[in-house]
């Protein structure tokens, strides 16, 4: 499924639809529609067979190789509160390749895939409050359904803490220079994450605000290009730069409204921020998009698991003599 990404900056994604079956009380079932980006699915298999895993985490069936790797596969209607039916041989295997590792999700059917503008990809908080332990990520109107695009990293992070973000404290790494004077010059600095996420836009934060930065939190790329227009408009009234109010940026690529590469496009198009700081960060840091995202300007691309690079190489920009 390689080759797909769109041309750099067109705001367009082709996601996977499938579905998950529920099971109601009164023996009907409910057709649950969700979706994931196409970019982080390596194929789609009938069900394998599994071998239990000593320990496993709820939700864990058991592992399986997929091209010699050894792989989990998660129950995903377990993990998210659907009930449905136990049989498995009607049943699916979404495998997906991202952040440099592969997961196996059970699925009760695959659908087709849709290339949409993310401009038609909205935020899950325009339904309902979306909080840190929400794990949709966006919505997409689709006919007469609403396709609920799932936050994998965080499902993944719930089924295998080991291996999550979490894991990083900027506090106990010694090759973040933590000293006073270095964090009071931070704290001169403010940061706009772009992340949908809720799950991921905390742990940025969380590792930037600790090291003394100031942070502007935004939910998908629409929000950000309309918080760093209000401040052009801001800064032309008080007669001073847009770096009175914002020293850099972190952007995830794949976002509802408006994408990652939109979103650097837009900026560098614009005089106020043809200089400013923008580091992307994605599960998605391709070959292809590492590319396109250096070709429309950005500083720096890292993946999702170096989140321990963020601060170094945000000083490494904003601090720029």
């Amino acid at each position: 499924m390689t080759g797909i990404l769109t041309e750099s900056g067109t705001n367009e994604l082709e996601i996977i639809e499938f579905h998950l079956f529920k099971k109601l009380p009164d023996g009907s079932q409910k057709t649950c529609y969700y979706g994931i980006n196409v970019a982080k699915v390596r194929e789609v298999i009938q069900v394998p067979e599994t071998t239990d895993y000593p320990n496993a985490q709820p939700h864990m069936i058991g592992v399986f190789s997929s091209r010699d790797v050894l792989t989990p596969l998660v129950d995903l209607a377990g993990w998210l509160g659907v009930p449905t039916e136990k049989e498995l041989t009607r049943k699916f295997v979404i495998v997906t390749d991202f952040n440099d590792m592969t997961n196996g999700f059970l699925i009760d059917s695959i659908s087709r895939i849709h290339r949409i503008s993310w401009n038609d990809v909205e935020s899950p908080s325009q339904f309902l409050e979306a909080g840190e332990q929400d794990c949709v990520v966006a919505v997409v109107r689709q006919e007469r359904n609403l396709i609920m695009i799932l936050d994998f990293e965080k499902i993944i992070a719930d089924i295998n803490p080991e291996l999550s973000m979490e894991k990083y404290d900027v506090t106990m790494d010694k090759n973040v220079d933590l000293n006073q004077r270095m964090v009071a010059k931070r704290n001169a600095k403010t940061i706009l994450i772009a992340e949908d996420s809720a799950f991921i836009r905390s742990m940025i934060q969380d590792t930037l605000s600790s090291a003394g930065y100031n942070i502007i939190a935004c939910k998908d790329g629409g929000e950000a290009h309309e918080k760093f227009m209000s401040i052009v408009e801001v800064a032309k009234k008080e007669d001073v730069p847009v770096s009175e109010f914002v020293n850099g940026l972190v952007t995830d690529v794949e976002m509802p409204r408006m994408d990652g590469l939109h979103l650097l496009k837009r900026l560098r198009d614009h005089d106020s921020y043809k200089e400013m700081p923008i580091i992307m960060f994605s599960s998605l840091m391709s070959e292809d998009n590492r590319t396109k995202a250096f070709g429309l300007g950005a500083n720096e691309t890292i993946t999702k698991q170096e989140i321990g690079k963020m601060v170094g190489l945000m000083d490494e920009h904003v601090f720029k003599s």
